[in-house]
C-alpha cells in the first residue's frame, strides 16, 4: 500500500503570503505526514491564487496540473492529497467544486481535510460524509461570492466619488503621492518624465531609452518606456476600471465607462503628449534608429509612384538624395536606379526661392463652406424648434395649473418634436465632425508656420532636429501620401480628404490629375 501524499498549499493574494497562511498549512501538513508515516512525493502550491472562479483548478493552476494527472492515471491510487480544509481545494460553484472532488476520488486519491482530521475515501465514503463535502463547497463559494459582491459595490460607489473628483485610494502614479486627501507631485520624477518625451520626440523610442538610461543611470526596456509615454494620467486622465471574470477563473481588468479627464495634476503638456503618440504610432516601436531619419522631413509620406515602394533618404550633408529601394534590387517597374536629388525635391516641392508657404500647396476641402452654411441651417432650425417646445410647455404647464384635462395626443406632439430637436443635434455633431476634417489642414499649419525650413533641413542642431519633427507631423496630418513620378518629374499628392493633386517642376500650385493622362510606355 502507497504511502505517497502531495502536500497542497493555496492562499488568494499576496499580501497572505507574509501571513501565517502558509505557515499554518505546512504546520497541519507536517503534523499528519509524522502521524502516519508518509512520505512526500512533491508539495504542490498555488500562491495569490483564487479558488473562487476555478483558476487554481484550471490548467494555469498548480492544483490543475496535478489533476491532469490524476485524471490520466499518471497518479499512483493510493496516494493522499492533503489539504487544510475544502475552500483551499476549490470556492468555485458547487457542480464545479464537487467533479473535482469525484474525479479525484474516483481515480483512487484519498482527500484528507487536515483541519477536520479526516479522510474522504471512494471506498468508505458514506453519504453523510458526501453531504459534508457539498455543504462546504457550498458555504465556500457563498462566502467568496459575498465577498465579491461587497468588494464590487465598494468599488461602485469609489468610481462614483472619482467622478466627482475624490481621491478614494493612496495608490497612485509614481509621480505623484497623496497628502491631507490632496495630490502631491513628485518634481524630480515629472522633470525625468518630461525628460523622456522631449527626447523621444527628437530620436524615437529606441535612441531615446538609450539616451535616458544613459542620462539616468536607469536600466528601462523599450517596452517600458512604450508605456510610460503612453500613459494618459500624465495628461490627467483617469480611466476607471472593473474586474471581471473570464472561463478558467482569470480576471481582467477592463475599462468602465468614459475616461475622467483632469483627475490627476496635468504634468506633460498635452501637445507634447499627443507629438510623442503620433511618432510612436507611425513607426514601429522596436525597428530602425530614428536618429538616423532625423534631416527627412517627409519620412513616412513618400513613396514611388510606380511600384509603390519605400523610399529611402540617403543623407550625405548637402550630398543627399531621395532613392527608390525596389529600383535598387532591380525590382521596381521602370527600369534603372531612381533617385532625385534632394535639393530637387525639396525645390520642387517647397519652392525655395520664396520662403516656404506650405498653404499654397494646399486646396481645402471644396465642400468646407457647404458644410458651414448646412451648420447655420441646422442650426437656425433647432433655434426655431427649441422655441415651439418652449413654449409648447409653457401651454402645457398653463393647462395643469388650471386644471384642465391634457389629452395624451399633446404628450405625443411633445415627444415629438423633442425627438426632431435630437435628430438636429446628431445632425449638427456630426456636421461639425466634417468641417473640422475638411479644416483640419490649416489648423495644422498654424503651429509650424513660423518655422523657416529651408534653414533647417541640414542644421544639425537639436532645436533644427525638433524643428523638423515637428514639421513631418504636420505634414502628415494634412497628406496621406507623396509619391515621386520619376518618369514626369512631378509629386502627387494625396491629401487627408481624398483630393489628389500633382506638382510639377516650376509650379507653385498643385493642379488637378487629368484622369485621361497617358502613362508613358515602360516596355
Amino acid at each position: 500500500m502507497t504511502k505517497k501524499c502531495f502536500p497542497y498549499v493555496r492562499f488568494s493574494s499576496t499580501r497572505q503570503e507574509d501571513g501565517s497562511t502558509r505557515e499554518r498549512q505546512n504546520a497541519l501538513i507536517d503534523a499528519f505526514v509524522a502521524k502516519h508515516g508518509l512520505t512526500v512525493d512533491r508539495a504542490l502550491e498555488d500562491p495569490a491564487t483564487s479558488a473562487y472562479r476555478g483558476l487554481n483548478a484550471s490548467k494555469d493552476g498548480v492544483l490543475g496540473g496535478f489533476l491532469n494527472e490524476v485524471r490520466k492515471g499518471e497518479i499512483e491510487k493510493g496516494s493522499y492529497l492533503l489539504i487544510e480544509n475544502f475552500d483551499r481545494l476549490s470556492r468555485d460553484k458547487i457542480v464545479r467544486s464537487n467533479k473535482i472532488f469525484t474525479d479525484l476520488l474516483f481515480a483512487g486519491i484519498k482527500v484528507v481535510i487536515l483541519d477536520k482530521n479526516k479522510i474522504y475515501d471512494a471506498d468508505n465514503l458514506d453519504f453523510g460524509d458526501w453531504i459534508t463535502a457539498l455543504v462546504e463547497f457550498e458555504r465556500a463559494n457563498k462566502e467568496s461570492e459575498r465577498k465579491s459582491d461587497l468588494i464590487g459595490k465598494a468599488w461602485n460607489i469609489n468610481r462614483n466619488k472619482m467622478r466627482s473628483g475624490e481621491i478614494v485610494t493612496k495608490k497612485v502614479p509614481k509621480w505623484l503621492k497623496v497628502e491631507d486627501n490632496q495630490f502631491i507631485v513628485d518634481l524630480e520624477q515629472v522633470n525625468r518624465i518630461e525628460q523622456l518625451f522631449k527626447l523621444s520626440l527628437k530620436y524615437g523610442l529606441l535612441e531615446a531609452t538609450k539616451q535616458y538610461n544613459q542620462l539616468y543611470f536607469d536600466k528601462l526596456a523599450p517596452h517600458q518606456v512604450q508605456y510610460i509615454l503612453g500613459n494618459r494620467k500624465l495628461i490627467g486622465e483617469h480611466q476607471p476600471k472593473k474586474l471581471y471574470w473570464e472561463d478558467g477563473g482569470k480576471r481582467r481588468l477592463k475599462d468602465e465607462g468614459k475616461a475622467i479627464p483632469n483627475y490627476y495634476p496635468v504634468v506633460i503638456e498635452p501637445t507634447l503628449f499627443f507629438k510623442v503618440q503620433k511618432i510612436i504610432n507611425d513607426r514601429k516601436p522596436f525597428t530602425g534608429n530614428y536618429n538616423k531619419q532625423q534631416y527627412n522631413i517627409f519620412r513616412g509620406l513618400i513613396y514611388c509612384r510606380w511600384c509603390g515602394g519605400t523610399i529611402r533618404y540617403m543623407n550625405k550633408g548637402e550630398r543627399d538624395y531621395f532613392i527608390c529601394t525596389n529600383s535598387m534590387g532591380h525590382k521596381c517597374v521602370v527600369p534603372g536606379q531612381q533617385s532625385i536629388r534632394g535639393k530637387k525635391l525639396f525645390s520642387l516641392f517647397f519652392q525655395f526661392t520664396y520662403r516656404l508657404n506650405i498653404q499654397s500647396l494646399i486646396e481645402e476641402n471644396k465642400d468646407y463652406s457647404n458644410i458651414k452654411n448646412e451648420m447655420l441651417a441646422i442650426e437656425n432650425k433647432k433655434n426655431k424648434l427649441q422655441s415651439s417646445i418652449d413654449d409648447f410647455k409653457s401651454r402645457l404647464k398653463k393647462m395643469v395649473i388650471d386644471n384642465q384635462s391634457i389629452p395624451n395626443s399633446l404628450y405625443e406632439v411633445l415627444q415629438e418634436l423633442e425627438n426632431d430637436f435630437s435628430a438636429l443635434h446628431e445632425s449638427s455633431k456630426l456636421l461639425e465632425e466634417k468641417y473640422n476634417q475638411a479644416t483640419q489642414s490649416y489648423n495644422a499649419l498654424l503651429e509650424v508656420e513660423h518655422i523657416d525650413i529651408e534653414s533647417i533641413i541640414y542644421d544639425r542642431s537639436e532645436e533644427a532636429i525638433e524643428k523638423r519633427v515637428a514639421y513631418n507631423l504636420t505634414l502628415k496630418s494634412i497628406f496621406k501620401g507623396i509619391a515621386i513620378d520619376w518618369l514626369s518629374d512631378m509629386l502627387v499628392l494625396e491629401f487627408k480628404d481624398g483630393t489628389v493633386r500633382y506638382l510639377a517642376e516650376g509650379q507653385r500650385v498643385p493642379t488637378d490629375i487629368p484622369s485621361d493622362i497617358d502613362l508613358p510606355d515602360l516596355e
